[in-house]
C-alpha cells in the first residue's frame, strides 16, 4: 500500500511540474510576447525580452521530461489495473513528449532568426519578421498536435479511474470531458483555420481546468485506493 501511495503522490508531483512549466512558457511567455497578428510587433517584443523567450523555450523541454516520467509513473501505478489502458498512457505521453521536444525546435528556429546578425544582413526587417512568424506558426500548429495525444492519454486515464475506483469516479469523467475538447480544437484549426473563433480555444482551456488539476492534486495528497486498484488486475 504504501509503495502505492508513494508512486501515486509522485505521478501527482510531476504533473503538477508539468503544469506549472506549461504554464510559464504558453500561459506567461507566450501570450506576453507573441502576437499572432502581428510580426512586427512579435519581432520586437522578443529581440527586446529575448531571455524571457529562451527561458519560455527551456520551460518547455523541461514540460516534456516531466511529462516522459509522468507516464512511466502512472504505468508503474496502473498497471496491475488494466495493463492495455496502462500502456496507452505511456504511449501516448511518450508521443506527445516527442512531439513537444521537436516542436520547440520553432521557437528556437524564430529567436535564432530576429537576433542573428547574420539574418539581418541577408533579409530585410520585413522577411525576417515574416519568417520567424512562420516558425512561431508551426510551433501552434505542433501544440495541437500534442494536444491530440494528451487527448488520449487523458481519456485512457479517465477510462481507467471510472473503471478501477481507485480514485474517485467524477474525476475520471472530468478527465474524458476535457480530453474530448482537445481534439475538437486542434482539428477545427487545421480544417478551417479561417473559421476557428479563439472561443473555441477558450472552452477547450475551461473544460480542462478541473479535471487534470483534481486528479494531481488527489494524487499527491490522497494517492489512490490499494484495494480497488488490485481489484481490476
Amino acid at each position: 500500500m504504501n509503495s502505492s501511495k508513494t508512486t501515486a503522490r509522485l505521478a501527482g508531483l510531476l504533473w503538477i511540474l508539468v503544469g506549472v512549466t506549461t504554464g510559464i512558457s504558453l500561459g506567461y511567455v507566450r501570450s506576453t510576447l507573441i502576437v499572432f497578428a502581428d510580426a512586427a510587433t512579435t519581432a520586437t517584443n522578443i529581440v527586446a525580452f529575448e531571455s524571457l523567450f529562451r527561458a519560455g523555450i527551456v520551460s518547455s523541454i523541461l514540460t516534456q521530461v516531466f511529462l516522459l516520467f509522468l507516464g512511466l509513473t502512472l504505468f508503474r501505478l496502473f498497471r496491475r489495473t488494466n495493463k492495455n489502458s496502462a500502456a496507452i498512457i505511456l504511449t501516448a505521453t511518450l508521443v506527445a513528449a516527442a512531439i513537444g521536444v521537436v516542436n520547440s525546435l520553432n521557437n528556437i528556429g524564430a529567436v535564432t532568426v530576429l537576433t542573428n546578425p547574420d539574418y539581418r544582413k541577408a533579409f530585410q526587417p520585413e522577411q525576417i519578421n515574416a519568417l520567424a512568424m512562420t516558425f512561431l506558426r508551426l510551433n501552434n500548429f505542433g501544440i495541437g498536435l500534442l494536444e491530440v495525444f494528451t487527448a488520449i492519454f487523458l481519456f485512457s486515464l479517465g477510462l481507467l479511474i471510472i473503471r478501477s475506483g481507485a480514485l474517485p469516479r467524477v474525476l475520471g469523467f472530468l478527465l474524458i470531458v476535457g480530453a474530448c475538447a482537445f481534439p475538437i480544437n486542434t482539428f477545427t484549426k487545421i480544417l478551417i483555420p479561417q473559421f476557428h473563433p479563439a472561443l473555441i480555444t477558450q472552452l477547450t482551456m475551461l473544460c480542462n481546468a478541473f479535471g487534470p488539476l483534481a486528479t494531481m492534486l488527489w494524487l499527491l495528497i490522497k494517492g489512490v485506493d490499494e484495494q480497488q486498484l488490485i481489484a481490476e488486475s
